[in-house]
């Protein structure tokens, strides 16, 4: 038996180590599990279609108002698209502006305009709301899970620091 048919000593560690790196790597949405079936709606596709209502979305984008009411709280959110880890696109232009409600009282503190969400819901239809002047209408949804992403973006995601060679300190 020849000696080069076994793997190198060392091979089946860095395949070991590679793999894990890549389940690590793994994009995964802060709202939604495998186990749900979420529908691939946007915000403007229920302005366009209205046999949407029920559908479970995630949705996402840069928060615009915050209404608290007596039994509820709405999140007025300008809509962006969402990346494989559903974390809002930051340098794209916003969409639809939508009305995310969630029962009980949000702090407008903490949710404030500008802070950047992803919301799990169910698209529960429309409603005219005035933006300034103008009757606009919103998409709107039932908040069933919400993530409230780190207002400096540089800590949405790990960073990894990878180092080589010999440190000398005197």
């Amino acid at each position: 038996m020849r000696i080069d048919a076994y793997p190198k000593p060392g091979l089946g560690l860095a395949l070991l180590l590679s793999a894990s790196l890549l389940l690590v790597a793994c994009a995964t949405s802060p709202v939604a599990t495998d186990g749900e079936e979420i529908a691939p709606v946007g915000p403007a596709h229920v302005l366009e279609d209205q046999s949407l209502v029920g559908e479970l979305v995630v949705w996402g984008g840069r928060i615009v108002e915050v209404e608290n009411r007596a039994d509820r709280t709405l999140l007025v959110v300008a809509s962006l698209p969402l990346d494989r880890a559903d974390r809002p696109r930051l340098h794209y232009e916003p969409g639809v502006r939508f009305i995310a409600e969630q029962p009980g009282y949000l702090e407008p503190l903490t949710f404030a305009p500008g802070r950047f969400v992803t919301i799990l819901g169910t698209v529960s239809g429309t409603r005219i709301r005035a933006v300034g002047d103008y009757d606009y209408l919103h998409p709107t949804m039932d908040i069933e899970k919400l993530h409230l992403w780190p207002s400096d973006p540089m800590m949405w995601s790990p960073h990894w620091r990878w180092n080589f060679g010999i440190g000398i300190r005197l």
